[in-house]
């Protein structure tokens, strides 16, 4: 997987798709594989954080 920043729903879909292999596989996360998924999840956040908001209520 090339890491880059997400830019629609489809390259979104496909990293999270990526990430859960990855999990079922279960990569240590302190390998060099492991590193990809966390930045993986770091993009995955940051697009979900503009494209899927969660609303909080007070």
């Amino acid at each position: 997987m090339t890491l880059q920043p997400i830019k629609n729903e489809e390259e979104y879909e496909a990293m999270l798709a990526w990430v859960d292999v990855q999990f079922e596989l279960a990569v240590p996360f302190d390998s060099l594989e492991g590193e990809q998924v966390q930045m993986a999840l770091l993009l995955i956040k940051a697009y979900e954080d503009v494209h899927h908001p969660v609303q909080i209520s007070k």
